[in-house]
């Protein structure tokens, strides 16, 4: 997984940083937008698969843009994540239990336009936890009562960010994009001994699906 992401990261990096010198500079072009949809979300290290939490994220950005197809993202966005242990009758299995952790996340990304009406880009994510809660864990049973996690979840996150977008006219796209979170978002223990958990090492994954809208002139498409 390490190995895949840094190679896609690598051909991503290479192609937007030599995306620009193809092309004429324009006036600086900077526009603000609104962004929002669907995330599913799983944490990688809670002994659990799949992507089954799902939340939503909302919030604001700027585009600046001196090349007609390319360009940086700076996003405010608000973002339910977490991991949901579902029901598993086939195995006699009947607990169910949930995470949720709330970010107000920060991407900054850049963006190429690889072709007309696609898109491509990857960045940095830093996050700032707004609050990590739970429910069923101690009972194995979920009765949608969010309580405060017994987790030491770290206040902050930072996660690699990558995505494809289709544009919808001038102004909008829709996106898919993946998150993954860098360094765990709990801390290794000072001490963990042989038996130490997966948690110790619990990262943040989410698949999100939505829609920017800018606003202001763009670049002539």
């Amino acid at each position: 997984m390490m190995r895949c992401r840094a190679l896609v990261t690598g051909f991503l990096a290479s192609c937007l940083t030599l995306a620009p010198w193809a092309q004429d500079a324009l006036p600086l072009i900077v526009r603000g937008g609104l962004q929002g949809g669907v995330t599913a979300a799983q944490v990688r290290g809670d002994g659990i698969e799949g992507f089954n939490k799902l939340g939503v994220h909302g919030g604001a950005l700027i585009e600046v843009r001196q090349y007609r197809d390319f360009g940086f993202q700076l996003g405010l966005i608000y973002n339910q994540k977490g991991s949901r242990k579902i029901q598993n009758p086939k195995i006699d299995d009947y607990t169910n239990w949930g995470y949720k952790f709330t970010y107000i996340d920060i991407p900054l990304t850049a963006i190429y336009d690889f072709q007309e009406g696609f898109t491509v880009g990857t960045g940095l994510q830093p996050g700032v936890l707004v609050s990590a809660c739970e429910d069923g864990l101690a009972s194995g049973v979920s009765d949608g009562v969010w309580e405060p996690t017994t987790l030491p979840i770290r206040s902050w996150e930072l996660s690699w960010v990558v995505w494809v977008g289709m544009r919808h006219g001038t102004d909008g796209e829709w996106f898919l994009r993946h998150t993954q979170s860098l360094p765990g978002i709990v801390p290794k223990p000072a001490n963990p001994g042989p038996n130490a958990r997966w948690d110790d090492r619990m990262q943040n994954l989410t698949m999100q699906v939505g829609y920017t809208k800018l606003f202001g002139l763009g670049p002539d498409r």
